[in-house]
């Protein structure tokens, strides 16, 4: 079967992706801001916010409780979205209560959580793009910092995520995943919760 750019583009900027690759780019080009935090945690996130996630969906979809992975009713997304919500509650708790971490950390694992949890009662009535939502959030936060800490690197990789954003979010229009009021919707919802967060609660 022929998968088209618009596919692609959108498994590799994975939503449940988006938590990992936000703490990478903090930690190759701002790691102070995270310390105590270890690049040691990398897996560890990346095990309880993609892979564990990805297993529980994967179990819904075997089950019969979705029929398919990309979840494309939107009546089918509410049961996964509540699972993720739960599992990224959990993490949450783990690293702040149990690692450790700052405030600038936990507020970011907070927030995440919100979005999430802020996403899946919107998706109760209308098809938010999750893809979008989550590009932005990661843009939100590199914002936030870039407005917190002038002066550092992060604008570098903050060019970057705009310009990947973009790209997600036509690639979501290119494979009919959404209409662009839903693209749009994720955009602003993702933006506004996570640079709110970091900028003004941090």
């Amino acid at each position: 079967m022929k998968v088209s750019f618009g596919q692609v583009i959108s498994q590799v900027f994975h939503p449940l992706l988006v938590p990992t690759m936000t703490f990478c780019i903090l930690f190759l080009f701002s790691p102070q801001l995270i310390q105590p935090l270890s690049a040691m945690s990398l897996p560890f996130l990346f095990i309880t916010t993609f892979i564990i996630p990805m297993i529980s969906i994967s179990i819904l979809r075997v089950s019969g409780s979705i029929s398919s992975l990309r979840m494309d009713k939107r009546e089918e997304r509410l049961v996964p979205f509540t699972f993720i919500a739960l599992f990224f509650g959990m993490t949450t708790y783990l690293f702040i209560y149990k690692v450790g971490v700052n405030d600038l950390v936990a507020t970011i694992f907070i927030s995440t959580t919100v979005l999430i949890l802020v996403l899946t009662v919107v998706t109760s009535w209308f098809k938010i793009s999750i893809h979008a939502a989550g590009m932005s959030g990661m843009c939100g936060y590199l914002l936030a910092l870039c407005y917190r800490v002038p002066g550092s690197e992060l604008i570098y990789p903050l060019l970057a995520v705009v310009v990947l954003a973009g790209l997600v979010m036509t690639a979501r229009l290119q494979v009919n995943a959404h209409r662009p009021a839903e693209v749009l919707a994720g955009f602003v919802i993702g933006l506004l919760i996570c640079f709110s967060a970091l900028y003004w609660f941090a």
